[in-house]
């Protein structure tokens, strides 16, 4: 009985220390995709929750990611070099990773 007392006792943190998921790094931030493609000269946008707001994507990862309007994601991103841009709905981001969010 004490040694299943002592398993639960290290198995619960470990549990609770997921965030996200384990391939998902602790740096990611939540985000959610869209489609501005209707709008002149526009892609992909991201509205990044950490108070960036929505950003241009000037380039995306080699991902598994289904690209779709309105889906959430975790995000990791870097400024884009380029900054040129006739989008204009906001600052080039590049993502330098991207994840499936629940």
């Amino acid at each position: 009985m004490r040694a299943i007392s002592i398993f639960l006792f290290l198995l619960i943190p470990v549990l609770f220390a997921c965030r996200k998921s384990d391939q998902v790094p602790q740096k990611a931030v939540a985000a959610t995709l869209y489609d501005y493609t209707g709008l002149d000269g526009c892609s992909w946008v991201i509205d990044i929750e950490d108070g960036s707001g929505i950003s241009e994507i000037a380039s995306f990862p080699d991902t598994p990611v289904e690209l779709k309007d309105g889906k959430k994601v975790w995000v990791t991103y870097k400024k884009a070099d380029s900054q040129t841009s006739i989008c204009m709905v906001g600052p080039r981001v590049d993502l330098t990773g991207i994840w499936e969010r629940d």
